[in-house]
């Protein structure tokens, strides 16, 4: 659900992406990565702020602008200057297309090769 809701809003040219988030600690770096990956594929910058976990704010590129920890900083509230101009990437304009056509020459190949080893031409 989260992943199309990104793509929506890389295909209506978002310029900030705003997320809210609760995590545990031992996930607490792989979620605030997987956020970042998303606004950059989409040309977005972030503002994620989390009640638990690492809370960051970075540009269209993935360049930390401000980020706050809740497991080891007292300092809950951040404050960042988040640009607000989308960048158009290949992602925001075609999403998972070039996924979709490189399973279905997969799944040609794959079934090219059955053939000739079933002997059907």
């Amino acid at each position: 659900m989260a992943g199309l809701l990104m793509r929506r809003a890389g295909a209506a040219d978002a310029g900030i992406l705003l997320v809210g988030a609760n995590t545990w600690e031992g996930i607490k770096e792989m979620h605030a990565r997987n956020a970042v990956f998303r606004a950059v594929e989409n040309g977005s910058a972030l503002f994620r702020q989390v009640s638990r976990g690492r809370a960051n704010a970075v540009d269209h590129q993935g360049r930390v602008l401000a980020t706050t920890d809740y497991f080891t900083s007292e300092q809950q509230a951040m404050v960042a200057y988040v640009p607000r101009e989308c960048v158009a990437t290949v992602y925001s304009r075609i999403g998972d297309t070039f996924a979709w056509l490189c399973a279905a020459g997969l799944a040609g190949l794959a079934s090219l090769v059955l053939r000739r080893r079933s002997g059907v031409h």
